[in-house]
């Protein structure tokens, strides 16, 4: 049975997370960087999850001791503070994944991001939500279909103009049952990503668009058709508390390390100007307009196999501040 040590200085916290994990795993706990340090090297240790804010040394410092001391030992961070303002720390010590953790439904994220890294089985939204949520892929070659009221439908995309139109159903669709405007951008931004973005040959070189690595600049061609190893799928669907989008590729080209660092340009600021680092940059701002329009921006990664992003709206009120959640396999 794996091991998850729990990091939290409040004890309610601490105790609810534990309860919830000790289902499933043998779970230890502390509330402090001392007693975390202690529990690592007097036992085999899996996971650490450990808040970034705690009354010694902070849990990036934990962090950092197990990338010098148990470099098999996965972690992730919770906080109840902006989790923009660590974006750059998770880009410089490989933190792939920091969770809210401001009410029960950030407890529940919780459980799915410890199955999800221990499990290596990353892929697929239904392991969001509850048993009776259905996942029908029986129809991928039709039209567009209504949005399922508890589940998710996939349809195949092949071509820039069956994306359009689908897209514009989708959107609208899902704009009725009370998604802000604002999804019709994040359906173009990561549909487009998958279209243009992520095939490429295999020496590496995009199939679709032109690069000009000497000006960060890459431009799509016009009226796309896809060769059918290059098609990929989109999925949308609702439940009684969320609505969403899911995009699958087939290639795995995207790198988390990117992610956090298109992420990083376009959250920090350049102290001369004021301005995001990223603002001139022709990519990378698409990724992180689709974060602040989403309550959940998900992104599920096999290199060279197979890239999941997933995009979760709240029905119930949005979220004030978006979780980290990047993860790989093999």
């Amino acid at each position: 049975m794996n091991k998850i040590l729990i990091v939290e200085d409040i004890l309610s916290i601490r105790e609810a997370i534990a309860d919830l994990l000790s289902n499933k795993y043998e779970t230890c706990k502390a509330e402090n960087y001392e007693e975390a340090i202690q529990h690592l090297n007097a036992s085999k240790i899996d996971l650490c999850i450990t808040d970034i804010r705690l009354p010694t040394k902070s849990g990036i410092e934990i962090v950092k001791y197990i990338q010098e001391n148990f470099p098999t030992v996965q972690y992730a961070l919770m906080t109840a503070y902006n989790i923009n303002e660590y974006v750059k720390l998770a880009k410089d010590y490989k933190i792939w994944n920091i969770i809210p953790k401001y009410s029960f439904l950030d407890i529940h994220l919780i459980e799915v991001m410890v199955d999800k890294i221990m499990s290596g089985d990353i892929f697929g939204i239904e392991k969001y939500f509850g048993k009776n949520f259905q996942v029908n892929e029986k129809n991928l070659d039709s039209g567009f279909e209504l949005v399922p009221t508890n589940g998710v439908v996939y349809k195949k995309i092949r071509s820039d103009k069956e994306r359009g139109i689908l897209c514009g159903k989708i959107s609208k669709s899902l704009i009725n049952m009370g998604a802000p405007k604002s999804i019709q951008q994040v359906l173009e931004e990561l549909t487009s990503n998958a279209m243009i973005r992520a095939p490429r040959t295999p020496s590496g070189e995009y199939k679709y668009q032109m690069e000009i690595p000497s000006h960060d600049m890459i431009v799509p061609l016009e009226n796309i058709v896809l060769a059918e190893e290059d098609y990929f799928e989109i999925g949308y669907g609702s439940t009684e508390s969320s609505l969403f989008v899911v995009i699958r590729d087939h290639f795995g080209s995207l790198k988390k390390e990117q992610i956090l660092h298109r992420l990083d340009r376009h959250i920090s600021t350049d102290e001369d100007t004021g301005f995001p680092k990223g603002l001139s940059d022709s990519h990378g701002r698409g990724l992180y307009i689709c974060r602040e329009i989403s309550d959940q921006l998900i992104f599920n990664i096999s290199p060279g196999k197979k890239t999941e992003t997933i995009s979760i709206i709240n029905r119930e009120g949005r979220s004030s501040f978006k979780s980290l959640s990047i993860y790989e396999s093999l």
